[in-house]
């Protein structure tokens, strides 16, 4: 497994290489791509193999997910964290946020409250605000060079009424937060009492840094698993986002079948037969390739914070507990949201996701994508350290 392999993205469309969106977002075609969460490392040869034997066949007809692609799924969360799914309880879905809507339209009523923690994945704002529901914000606090969860600030949201949801984010994107059991317990305890139904988006889930362990939601007690569902993908994990679907894990019998029915009335339930193969492959054969990926990845992590604390430029790094992706504090540089933006872009060259377009409490942050070659690392903060000090100059 060469991590450290270079590979031209631009030789097919991708959003993230591309010199139109990275001119429009971030002012400088030529910015060093780090700002969308994929990778840019190749999937694992396994799944490219099973994908050309699938290509061979050359029939590409209708088909269903046969029952070996359930055992990868399930026996991979149960060897890896403990957590026993009942293939019953899966429910398909073409992607995170389109299983994420149903159960937000399921779980509430237009004009209802959704809470968030910001900073969070900015799209979760945009599918509340375009089903009609209201962003309410429980903000994470950063204590110490942790981010935690607000309690009373949650507890205080949940005993509205009106607030009908919770988006979990587990582990957290951006800030790399691995939520211990304790937390998620304590949040479970919060919204059982208040009837608040938890979606807990757990697509970062295999990517925790030792002695931090992934915990799934849903496997924190019964009566959690009754009022919540969880939305995976090997999506992240093995790089096949522009490839595969979602599964909606929902344990709750009733609520399953409205899961299950508003699939069916939508026709949003059929089956890639190529997504099939690369996520059975994936969960199949894919855990050394991961196990590998993780020891690159905390490698990667090693050289930011190392770089940073040895070059002292006025950035820092949030340590990160899981998640590909780190969470910079640029702060003390004292450049509000706008002028950080198109300080990063334009002036370092290097395309960053701005800390705001996660919520106004990322401001003076960043987000970098670190799932690529340590090379390309090494130059983006090469760049950063040079723009800083021209800039003090």
């Amino acid at each position: 497994m060469n991590f450290d392999e270079m590979v031209d993205r631009n030789q097919y469309p991708t959003m993230k290489w591309s010199k139109s969106f990275l001119a429009e977002h971030f002012g400088n075609e030529n910015a060093i791509p780090m700002s969308v969460a994929d990778m840019d490392i190749k999937a694992p040869s396994s799944v490219t193999q099973h994908l050309k034997d699938r290509v061979a066949h050359g029939i590409y007809g209708y088909e269903y997910k046969p029952e070996s692609y359930f055992m990868a799924l399930i026996s991979w969360y149960q060897n890896r964290y403990g957590w026993k799914i009942n293939q019953e309880e899966i429910e398909a879905a073409p992607s995170l946020l389109n299983a994420l809507s149903v159960l937000i339209n399921q779980h509430s009523d237009e004009g209802d409250g959704v809470i968030i923690q910001p900073p969070v994945f900015f799209e979760f704002r945009m599918v509340i605000k375009a089903n009609h529901r209201l962003v309410i914000k429980n903000a994470l606090k950063f204590t110490e060079g942790r981010y935690e969860i607000d309690f009373d600030d949650l507890e205080e949201k949940a005993s509205d009424p009106n607030n009908k949801i919770l988006i979990l984010c587990n582990p957290h994107n951006p800030v790399g937060q691995v939520w211990t059991k304790e937390e998620l317990e304590k949040i479970a305890d919060i919204c059982e009492r208040h009837d608040i139904f938890v979606i807990s988006d757990e697509i970062h889930g295999d990517f925790a840094f030792s002695p931090h362990q992934y915990i799934p939601y849903l496997s924190i007690s019964e009566k959690a698993a009754q009022n919540s569902a969880a939305c995976i993908s090997p999506a992240k994990t093995f790089n096949i986002a522009g490839m595969v679907d979602a599964m909606a894990i929902i344990p709750n019998e009733k609520y399953r079948h409205q899961f299950h029915d508003f699939a069916h009335r939508y026709q949003i339930n059929k089956v890639n037969i190529f997504a099939s193969v690369a996520t059975e492959a994936a969960y199949t054969y894919g855990a050394a390739w991961l196990d590998a990926l993780l020891v690159y990845i905390q490698g990667n992590i090693d050289l930011i914070r190392d770089f940073l604390e040895k070059n002292a430029i006025g950035v820092s790094l949030v340590e990160p507990e899981g998640t590909f992706l780190v969470w910079l504090d640029f702060r003390e540089l004292g450049l509000d949201a706008k002028e950080l933006a198109t300080f990063l872009g334009k002036e370092a060259g290097i395309a960053l996701a701005p800390g705001y377009w996660f919520g106004r409490e990322g401001a003076g942050f960043a987000r970098m994508t670190i799932a690529c070659q340590r090379e390309k690392i090494q130059d983006a903060l090469n760049k950063l350290s040079a723009a800083i000090k021209k800039r003090a100059a």
